[in-house]
């Protein structure tokens, strides 16, 4: 009988959330009775427990799957550095926020014979990558935006006019405070509390939520995945008033 197929485990726990330590003995633990089950730690995850660790970039190119114990912003910050590897990521909530996470930290026990296994349903997200063009001839470039990404007014003072064109087509100007571009992952983040829509985390589209948008009828709108989005903004003048 062919012995079972070895399953390489990348762990990173947030260490100042009160269960880290609780779920790496777990995953110890439970690793000890499972020999085809081997356990890889990122640097900060290994010092916890005195193990040699990795970078969380290192880790990802050697583990079969990446588990991150910690909350929503863990799981951002991972995803960012380990960006472009399309090593699969476990969330594991211990924080106070976990919409992003798939497991609740009661539920550790309960996934890990499925870990063991590999055998955990895959759930493709779509990311954002993101050219600035600064005024001053500069350019900046964010090549992963798990959740969205957020153009805002630079003077507090003042609203700002974005121009918006959805391929080689203008869709609208918004006047607004600013202008929140997100995935469907990121549907129930930012833009949920500036009032856009969720939308079910593998579709295929991309929103865009103006925040405090001045009119009646500007609205979110919701475009296809597959189309470039170009926007340009300039502030509205403040009005002066008599004395």
């Amino acid at each position: 009988m062919a012995a079972a197929k070895k399953v390489k485990v990348g762990v990173v726990v947030n260490g100042s959330k009160p269960g880290a330590r609780d779920v790496l003995n777990q995953l110890i633990e439970f690793s000890q009775g499972h020999a085809n089950l081997q356990l890889l730690f990122e640097k900060r995850t290994g010092a916890l427990i005195r193990r040699p660790g990795l970078s969380e970039l290192d880790l990802a190119k050697k583990s079969d799957l990446l588990l991150v114990a910690g909350g929503d912003g863990s799981l951002l910050d991972v995803v960012e550095s380990v960006f472009p590897s399309p090593t699969p990521i476990l969330g594991v909530n211990i924080g106070s926020l976990g919409f992003l996470t798939a497991v609740a930290e009661t539920e550790v026990a309960t996934i890990l014979p499925y870990l063991a296994k590999n055998n955990l349903r895959l759930s493709p997200r779509l990311a954002l990558e993101t050219h600035f063009h600064h005024s001053n001839g500069r350019n900046h470039l964010i090549p992963c935006a798990l959740n969205d990404v957020v153009i805002s007014r630079a003077n507090v003072g003042r609203l700002v006019r974005i121009r918006v064109e959805v391929g080689d087509y203008l869709v609208t100007e918004y006047v607004c405070d600013g202008l929140i571009i997100a995935t469907p992952t990121g549907s129930t983040a930012y833009s949920l509390a500036a009032g856009g829509p969720i939308i079910s985390p593998d579709a295929e589209s991309i929103i865009l939520t103006p925040i405090c948008p001045h009119t009646l009828t500007n609205r979110a709108l919701v475009v296809g995945a597959e189309e470039t989005l170009r926007g340009s903004t300039r502030s509205c003048r403040t009005p002066k008033f008599a004395p």
